[in-house]
């Protein structure tokens, strides 16, 4: 087995972990499984070396989301400029909601205008439709701990969201759906 077929069943296949962090039963589901998972998560990111986030990191959609989990329930910061590279320059891909939730986790300023950066970017264009709206809630997030700096633009009627919202198929594009969604990851994390 190679080192990085090791790293994925390690990190990734290791209680199908990357499907559990796609979707949100996680937090919807049993608290004391939700904090099974997370302690999880922290433990396995703060014993993962740098080598091994890194080869996650350069592994495909499932290893780079995985290991930005791994990131921010470990709060692994030295990781932030990489994940926030990623994020600036549109090559998040499937791995944006992990990137959202280590960001929004940081909390920083910084954190807040790298995702109305991306945001800004991407609302106009139908082929980023699936992670705007975790890009969103992280956003909001970082703005309830910092006060708001750059969401007002997004947010304005007829702004950016709102046409993004208007063409969406999503069941709901409420940003207060998705910054609550993002504030529970947060949260779990912060009580493991």
């Amino acid at each position: 087995m190679s080192g990085r077929d090791d790293l994925f069943r390690r990190y990734c296949l290791s209680g199908n972990r990357y499907k559990k962090l796609l979707s949100v039963r996680v937090l919807t589901g049993d608290r004391e499984q939700a904090l099974r998972f997370g302690r999880a998560m922290a433990d396995d990111g703060r014993r993962a070396s740098v080598a091994e986030l890194e080869g996650l990191l350069a592994g495909d959609w499932r290893e780079v989301s995985t290991a930005c989990w791994l990131i921010g329930f470990a709060q692994r910061w030295e990781f932030r400029p990489e994940l926030s590279r990623r994020l600036r320059a549109g090559e998040a891909g499937r791995a944006a909601k992990g990137i959202a939730f280590a960001l929004a986790r940081s909390g920083q300023a910084a954190d807040a205008e790298v995702l109305a950066h991306r945001l800004a970017a991407d609302l106009g264009d139908p082929a980023h439709r699936s992670y705007q709206p975790w890009l969103l809630g992280a956003l909001l997030v970082v703005e309830e701990r910092l006060g708001p700096m750059v969401s007002g633009e997004l947010l304005a009627p007829d702004g950016p969201w709102e046409r993004w919202a208007e063409a969406s198929t999503l069941d709901s594009a409420e940003p207060a759906r998705w910054a609550g969604l993002v504030r529970q990851w947060v949260e779990l994390a912060e009580a493991v």
